[in-house]
């Protein structure tokens, strides 16, 4: 199971897995840490990551960037009308009233989704994971910014399933830096709470958190945000103040041209970096447009006046999220600053300025992200075994649920859900008493925020039949995700119904009664609530909604009451459960068939790319055949080609390569192997010659030696070699003298060949000559040494008597072998004795005496 973590920025990416020794960021082919988002289309391919970001500067008007500022928006929003001035690409409005964008792929004019282009985007990041673990790569943590609407959730997770991933969580970036911050802390108290204010300033955004820390826990306390101030903005200025300027001293207008303006924009970028850590900067540009050289020059002073506009507005999300915090400056113990945008010390200063404190740089700015998603995905990973931390999340906004009364007139209801700061995930329950088919309304309410839509799906319920005639109980069950995404899952119509029962049972049956109502309550105390929806004449409206506000328990007993009492009754209720189907309407949301045909065209892109790929590397192995062969003929093959094969072969050399340049540039993979099999067939005989003649030398030596050693062990005198019979040692000398006689004869007869002549002693056949000799040779030459022939083993003594025992009379015979095994040094005689000394242990004169 892959455990993986992608930080999608707007600007460029970060991956990181957790290995045994912990987690890592990976590096991309070029062996960088960070990989631009960036997708280029080019005439037969995409060229995505860091191939994107080097074509975009010579292709920009088909080269996607800031996709992540397109993703899940319509294209009336202000804050994307005002990007798409500064976009190279095409953006028009789709059909649904979303961008779409224009890009010229495989010769003709395309139109994607930004969730495609997304898609694409995490298809190169997932490449970049599997190939540094070596294995497929699916389970995976995904970093979102926490003001994601449920709409650009949603295609987060439509572009995650085009690039073939499962994400196990869409992880908040706020939350996912508090996690990386937090779970290495072996020092946070257990009693009292830490507060750490995280202001994460990225390329496009500006998120800031309040984190409440205990041992082994997190609590996310608030969250602020500005959608549209980050590092970009701060670039942008530069743009604009050198735009200008070069229009009054140069005379050329940089928005006439998209090239230039994508290099200005560029080294503008670089010139803000430089201006974070220096006082002063110049500006160079060689040919930006109408073949003119610019320069310019600019003091950070300078710098923070025509961004004042932009800081202004930094000390907002950090008055808010302390307000929502409920903390004062003095409670806040530390503040952090990440994201690539944090650098520009103006901003560190107004952060000072209002904390009173300094902040700190305890993480890697641009990794903590993808390090947090990385480890959230080992945690719900089970194949690893992390530190026990707990990550309480808070929903950032507020979600409601509408309907529309059973009486036409009235006014629609609404009751709040999920509350801001609610837990992730949660469950509510909620009872509506309905007599046939409604709808219900997931929408936002009280978010302060115009960009997001307020109206998020509707639900129809039904349709359902009441047995009884009369309005039914409904319970409605709505889920707020690991992802931040609502949906109501579950409808179930609950109708009562009278069983007979024994009178003497009655105690038991009310005990039934009750516990078959209620079985179908929020599993998870902590996250679901049950709220009772009735008519607005009816007192439980009020009580329902309340319980919905203030997220409290409301038993199910309370909605449906029941008459008890002592007395004993001669049946019980019965809850009969049914149910009810419910349609999903989620505006702007993916359908599942177009969903289907997304996954179908990303396969047949990435098809594409690799055929590219395969066909650029063939067209690669000819030319480099071509230049490696044509230098070797005149250096370290001259001597194994004729004069007029060389002449000939170098003709060809240059024909293919002038083909290469010209009609042969854009051909077929077939085509380029096609060629390189044809020159092959010149070169290969030469290039054979020169490694017969490099590796002749070694395979003779190593049969001379085999002949002389094999040959030497036959006619030695060494005791080793005696029991090899006479007629086998001189077969060994007979074939020694075979195989010196065919190497003498072919060895003549290469002798007297020129280099460049096919050669007759091959360095195979020497090889397969000197293992046949060995084949013979070696099992003769090595045969074991006979086994000496066993000797008849004198009768053994019986064993020596106890000292009470009498001993036995002895024949002469019996004497005479007891003599002679005394007096032989006998094996025999070491088993006796050692048998004595086994018997007598407890005696040590005895064994003393035996030993002797």
């Amino acid at each position: 199971m892959s455990v993986v973590g992608f930080d999608l920025g707007n600007e460029s990416c970060i991956v990181a897995v957790a290995r045994q020794r912990g987690i890592d960021v990976v590096l991309n082919e070029e062996s960088k840490r960070e990989t631009p988002a960036i997708v280029c289309f080019g005439d037969k391919q995409r060229f995505i990551g860091t191939a994107g970001a080097a074509s975009s500067t010579m292709n920009p008007k088909n080269s996607i960037s800031q996709i992540k500022r397109l993703l899940g928006r319509k294209f009336s929003d202000p804050e994307l009308q005002s990007d798409l001035g500064s976009f190279p690409f095409r953006v028009t409005e789709g059909p649904d009233g979303f961008p779409l964008v224009h890009a010229r792929f495989l010769g003709e004019e395309r139109t994607f989704t930004p969730t495609q282009l997304l898609a694409m985007v995490l298809s190169n990041l997932k490449g970049i994971a599997e190939g540094n673990l070596n294995a497929a790569v699916v389970d995976c943590c995904i970093g979102i910014p926490v003001y994601f609407s449920d709409l650009q959730r949603r295609a987060v997770l439509d572009a995650a399933t085009i690039a073939g991933l499962r994400p196990l969580r869409l992880f908040h970036e706020t939350t996912a830096t508090a996690l990386a911050y937090g779970i290495y802390k072996t020092d946070l108290p257990e009693q009292d709470q830490l507060n750490v204010a995280f202001v994460d300033v990225g390329h496009a955004s500006m998120q800031v958190s309040i984190v409440g820390y205990k041992k082994g826990q997190l609590k996310m306390l608030s969250h602020a945000y500005d959608r549209s101030l980050g590092g970009r903005d701060f670039d942008e200025a530069l743009f604009k103040h050198f735009a200008a300027k070069f229009k009054e001293e140069y005379k050329i207008d940089v928005y006439q041209n998209a090239r230039a303006c994508l290099r200005l924009r560029v080294a503008c970028e670089k010139l803000k970096k430089v201006l974070s850590a220096n006082p002063e900067a110049p500006l160079n540009i060689e040919c930006l447009m109408d073949e003119k050289d610019v320069r310019g020059f600019i003091k950070r002073e300078e710098f923070e006046q025509i961004s004042a506009p932009v800081l202004e507005r930094v000390k907002g999300p950090l008055e808010k999220a302390l307000s929502e915090a409920g903390l004062t400056t003095d409670n806040v113990h530390f503040v952090e600053v990440v994201g690539s945008g944090s650098r520009v010390p103006a901003i560190i200063k107004i952060i000072t300025e209002f904390f009173g404190k300094e902040p700190r740089r305890t993480m890697n700015a641009s990794e903590c992200v993808a390090r947090g998603c990385a480890l959230q995905c080992a945690i719900l990973s089970p194949t690893f075994k992390v530190r026990e931390f707990q990550v309480n999340e808070g929903f950032p906004f507020s979600i409601a649920l509408s309907w529309k009364p059973d009486s036409q007139n009235s006014a629609p209801q609404q009751t709040i859900v999920f509350p801001k700061g609610n837990a992730i995930p949660s469950v509510k329950a909620l009872t509506f008493f309905r007599s046939s088919t409604f709808e219900v309304d997931v929408l936002y309410v009280d978010t302060a925020d115009s960009q997001i839509p307020e109206k998020i799906s509707t639900y129809t319920i039904g349709p359902f039949q009441p047995s009884k005639g009369e309005k039914a109980k409904l319970k409605v069950k709505v889920r707020l995700n690991i992802h931040g995404i609502v949906t109501v899952d579950s409808a179930t119509m609950l109708e009562e119904e009278d069983v007979e029962v024994p009178v003497s049972s009655s105690s038991e049956a009310l005990k039934d009664a009750t516990k078959m109502d209620t079985d179908d309550a929020p599993s998870d105390p902590s996250s679901g609530t049950d709220v009772n929806m009735q008519e607005p004449k009816s007192a439980d409206t009020t009580e329902g909604a309340t319980a919905a506000e203030n997220g409290a328990q409301d038993p199910e007993e309370k909605s449906v009451p029941m008459e008890t009492d002592a007395k004993v009754e001669p049946s019980k209720k019965k809850v009969k459960k049914t149910v009810v189907p419910i349609h999903e309407l989620v505006y702007g949301a993916l359908p599942s068939a177009e969903l289907e045909k997304a996954v179908e065209k990303e396969y047949e892109m990435a098809l594409q790319d690799r055929v590219m790929e395969e066909t650029k590397e063939k067209k690669n192995a000819v030319e480099a055949y071509v230049y490696d062969m044509r230098n070797k003929l005149y250096d370290k093959y001259n001597d194994f080609v004729a004069s007029e094969e060389k002449e000939g072969l170098i003709a060809r050399l240059q024909e293919v390569e002038d083909w290469l340049y010209e009609d042969g540039e854009d051909e077929t993979k077939g085509v380029y192997i096609a060629k390189l099999e044809e020159l092959k067939k010149s070169g290969d005989p030469i290039e054979a010659r020169y490694k017969e003649w490099t590796e002749r030398g070694s395979a003779l030596d190593q049969l001379g030696y085999c002949i002389h050693s094999f040959r030497e062990a036959a006619l030695s005198n060494d005791q080793k070699f005696e029991h090899i019979d006479i007629s086998e040692k001189q077969k060994v000398i007979n074939e020694c003298s075979e195989a010196e006689n065919w190497l003498r004869e072919k060895k003549q007869q290469q002798d007297a060949l020129p280099k460049h002549a096919n050669p007759v002693l091959l360095v195979s056949d020497l090889k397969k000559k000197a293992e046949t000799l060995d084949r013979f040779c070696k099992p003769i030459m090595t045969k074991p040494k006979p086994a000496p022939k066993p000797q008849t083993p004198p009768p053994q003594t019986p064993p020596p008597q106890p000292e009470t025992q009498a001993p036995e009379p002895q024949t002469p015979e019996q004497q005479q072998s007891g003599a002679g095994a005394a007096g032989e040094p006998s094996s025999e005689g070491g088993a006796e004795e050692a048998s004595v000394e086994q018997m007598d242990t407890d005696k040590p004169e005895n064994s003393a005496e035996a030993s002797a």
